[in-house]
């Protein structure tokens, strides 16, 4: 597998982790490098007196390195992708070191037991254990239950209050009642719906979106809904119940949908951002089965300065499983099996007209009237500046807004050279996010590849 430098720079947990990973890209830093059919490995000295032993599983990519660094990937495995990347040639096809032949055997060995331990639960449970297991889950449930109850009676009344109160004082009184009602809800274990209400309170206070107001009542409004859905809850589908306790915070065991049969496909990794929540940094990265055409979230959380445990690239593709989380209108997956990573050759957009793109959004909403946003991939498109705002001008000559605060429009309008493009972003119902672009030259992911 060989990934483009912009595509192994966006596996960094962080910029400074990139540009130490970028001076460590050169044979002089190296000794001992070698590859073989699913690995690499080389040997870095640092300011110890043994060199650091740095290597990559390349089937996923899996980092791993002696070093003492808490981020993942460190900047000596980041150095050795780089190189291997440029430079192939510098390491010698060999067998590998025994170190090497340990680390990844004992990635299989781990993989192998995680399948046989599950297996083995499900075999040792006797009627009587599960019979005990499922009492106490429900005592667990109907506590969490109550509490979630009271936590969303008294963010009905706060919002109930606001709106009689109107938003013209709003500023005036600051964050703190944000705060207060955000950290009201992580006590009730509905912490979704903090980060919700944090990111909500701090429409207000952006002075560079002038139709803040709307947008506020808009996801207020939306908030409000997924309240009163769950005070009726049982009258719901079986689907439809799981997005809404999805969405306030209930979580569905990973092993019991890793169990399952899921889609196999050739996934391209098509978009990709990453969301800073306080210490939690979530990204969300957008995938696309070649052959199904079907849409697929993959989310992945990191405290601190930590990065994600999987490390994936925009612009690269995989032979895989996907196994999707239930739902209404199914879209966030995990990722069951992962082989065979390589760079897209020939990029496969699905429903690349808007109209198209707009039947697919009418059918999910309809499903799951609490969908946020779908991703969406729309060819053809000029970007064209509207005083502050930017639009995205369809073949049709039809406009879409981008949001206010949209940071790459000049990017995007140097890219393509003001020529038609194929973007991959985000439709919320009202505005158009774009992620990713694609020309007649280059596909390029807008967070990892055009920094302002």
């Amino acid at each position: 597998m060989t990934l483009s430098t912009d595509q192994i720079l966006a596996l960094a947990p962080d910029a400074s982790s990139a540009k130490a990973g970028s001076a460590l890209a050169t044979a002089s830093k190296w000794s001992n490098l070698g590859n073989s059919d699913i690995a690499v490995w080389g040997e870095c000295q640092g300011s110890g007196s043994t060199p650091y032993r740095a290597q990559i599983d390349l089937r996923e990519p899996a980092f791993k390195c002696s070093c003492p660094s808490r981020k993942f990937p460190c900047k000596h495995g980041l150095g050795l992708f780089l190189l291997y990347s440029g430079k192939s040639e510098l390491f010698a096809v060999t067998a590998a070191p025994q170190w090497n032949l340990d680390w990844l055997q004992s990635r299989e060995a781990r993989a192998t037991k995680k399948q046989e331990t599950a297996e083995e639960k499900l075999q040792n449970l006797t009627p009587e254990k599960l019979a005990q297991q499922a009492e106490q889950a429900q005592k667990r449930e109907e506590k969490r239950e109550a509490k979630v109850a009271r936590g969303l009676q008294e963010l009905q009344t706060w919002l109930e209050d606001l709106a009689r109160e109107g938003f013209s004082n709003l500023r005036n009184v600051g964050t703190a009642p944000w705060d207060a009602i955000a950290a009201r809800m992580v006590d009730a274990q509905m912490a979704p719906l903090a980060g919700r209400l944090s990111r909500a309170g701090r429409l207000a206070f952006q002075t560079s979106i002038s139709d803040w107001e709307e947008q506020l009542a808009r996801e207020l409004a939306a908030i409000y809904l997924l309240i009163k859905a769950y005070q009726k809850i049982e009258s719901l589908t079986p689907d439809l119940q799981e997005d809404v306790r999805s969405m306030l915070g209930w979580n569905q065991s990973q092993d019991s949908l890793l169990a399952q049969t899921g889609q196999v496909d050739c996934w391209q990794v098509l978009a990709q951002k990453t969301r800073d929540d306080e210490r939690v940094r979530t990204r969300i990265t957008y995938l696309c089965g070649k052959r199904s055409g079907l849409w697929a979230v993959f989310l992945q959380f990191a405290v601190g300065t930590q990065g994600f445990d999987r490390p994936i690239a925009v612009g690269s593709e995989f032979e895989g499983e996907l196994v999707f989380y239930p739902g209404a209108a199914p879209l966030r997956a995990l990722i069951k099996e992962q082989r065979n990573v390589s760079v897209i050759e020939k990029y496969h957009f699905p429903g690349t007209q808007f109209e198209g793109g707009m039947q697919s959004y009418a059918r999910a909403i309809a499903a799951n009237p609490f969908l946020e946003r779908l991703p969406l991939s729309l060819s053809g498109l000029r970007l064209q500046p509207d005083g502050e705002r930017w639009l995205a001008i369809l073949p049709g000559q039809q406009a879409l807004h981008l949001p206010e605060n949209f940071a790459y429009g000049w990017q995007l309008l140097a890219i393509s050279g003001g020529q038609p493009m194929t973007l991959v972003g985000e439709w919320d119902g009202y505005f158009f996010t774009p992620l990713s672009v694609q020309t007649d030259r280059q596909f390029l992911s807008l967070e990892s590849d055009c920094h302002l």
